[in-house]
Order: C-alpha cells, then structure tokens, then sequence
C-alpha cells in the first residue's frame, strides 16, 4: 500500500509543479499535466486495491486457498504491475513506452495465473498471445515511426521522443506515419482490450485474483465474496432454537395498519 499511496503523493506533487502549461524532463521521463492526472488515477486506484488485497490474502488463507509462498508473490507481482504502469504514463519515448507496456503485459499474466487453476492458467495463455501479437504489431508501428524521424534528421534515441516528435512534424513521411499510428493504434488497443482484439479480456478479468473488502463479523450478506475454491462452513447441528442470522439490511415496516388494528 505504501508503493501505490507513493504513486498518489508523486502524482499530487507533479500536478502542482505542472500548473500553467509546464513541464518537467529528465533524459527519457518527462512529466506534464496529462501525466499528473494518470499518476493520481493510478495512485489512487491502487491504494484502495492494495488495502482491498490484505483482506482478500487472509480470507485465502483463513479458507486454506492461499499460503505464504502465493501471498509473496501476489504482492511482488502488484508492485512490479504498479511501477511498470508508472514507467508507462512517465515515459518520453515511444520505444521506453513500448517496453513499460510489454513489462506490464509480462506481471499481469502472472497474476492473472495466480490461483493456478485449469481456467485461470487458460485465461492467462490467451491474454498472453492476444496481447503479445498486439505488441509486437505495436513494435512494427514504433520501428516506422523511428523510420520516418531519422529520415526527418532525427539521430539516436531522440528519435523516439515525443519533444522531438512534435517539434519535426512538418519533416515526417505522410505516408510512412499514417501506417505507423495505424499499427501503434491496432497494436496497444489490443492491449487496452479493444474491439475487435479484445477477445482475452472476460478471461482475463474473471480469473484474476479480485480483491474484497472486508464485512462485518458474521454477516451473511449475498455479495460478501470468498475466495476461489472455498465454501462456506454449514452450520452445525444444535439443539437451541435456530436464531435469525444478523443481516446488514432490513425491510422496512409498511406504513399501513395492519388488519387486526382496524
């Protein structure tokens, strides 16, 4: 939780030191409103994700559905799904953009996997190939456009950058760069689950591991979840007269007179 509230503060803090058009570069990072307001929505996300997620590892465990081992790796995967996003929005280059989007492409088929059963290893091969042909339709898309800057003067590295890109637009081929935006966009909207390459994204979503937050003791309200594998304990036997279940909702009482009162 501290990574993800982390996010939140540094998207805060950027989206002040951002105000009235500004921006902030470092080599291949580069910070501007847009990418404040994408460091908040993850921060903020994340953070009620994360908190969600410690309730959701003991309900595992108290189930029998989880161990230590699955715990660890849960969290390492959501901090590296967490930094390999931010790296994302952060970037200044089409081709670090690239390698952040096929890094979080890599943790999220690991936790889509994460309960390791038939239909979840199913679901985490199909993201896996869907989304890996997205990329790597998205890698043709940014080797054209790397194509058409050095052929607009553009040399190393900087070729890729959005600063420059946006400065030597009247330089770039017509042509080469309506294909390359073709494929960039065929390419990372698979990856956004986009129509018609997001078959992967029902799978994907109802196999990954969902966080809950926690109810009240003893409550057996419907959409209380459990995890995956687990059943509810049926209660036991007693010779007391069965009491009514606490319930978090109640009807309430009708405004009429009842019939007896009439």
């Amino acid at each position: 939780m501290a990574a993800a509230a982390s996010i939140l503060a540094a998207g805060i803090g950027l989206g002040t030191a951002v105000t009235g058009g500004r921006q902030v570069a470092s080599g291949l990072l580069r910070g501007d409103a847009l990418t404040a307001f994408m460091l908040i929505v993850i921060g903020s996300v994340a953070t009620i994700a994360c908190w969600a997620g410690v309730h959701h590892l003991d309900d595992e465990a108290a189930a029998g559905a989880g161990t230590p081992t699955t715990a660890r790796r849960y969290l390492i995967l959501v901090q590296l799904f967490l930094a390999t996003m931010s790296l994302a929005v952060l970037a200044d280059n089409l081709g670090l953009l690239w390698v952040a989007v096929e890094a979080t492409t890599i943790v999220t088929a690991f936790l889509v996997g994460h309960r390791r059963s038939r239909a979840s290893v199913e679901a985490a091969w199909k993201y896996v190939v869907l989304c890996s042909v997205g990329i790597g339709i998205a890698f043709l898309g940014t080797v054209c456009v790397y194509a058409t800057a050095v052929a607009a003067g553009a040399h190393g590295t900087t070729a890729l950058n959005w600063t420059h890109l946006t400065s030597h637009t009247a330089g770039l081929d017509p042509d080469l760069t309506r294909l390359a935006m073709g494929l960039l966009l065929l390419g990372f909207g698979t990856k956004a689950g986009l129509a018609p390459m997001h078959a992967w994204l029902p799978d994907a979503h109802s196999q990954a591991p969902a966080p809950s937050p926690p109810s009240c003791p003893g409550c057996c309200c419907p959409w209380r979840s459990t995890p995956s594998g687990a059943t509810r304990p049926s209660p036991t036997p007693s010779s007391k007269p069965a009491t009514p279940a606490p319930s978090c909702w109640s009807p309430p009482s009708p405004p009429w007179p009842s019939p007896r009162s009439c």
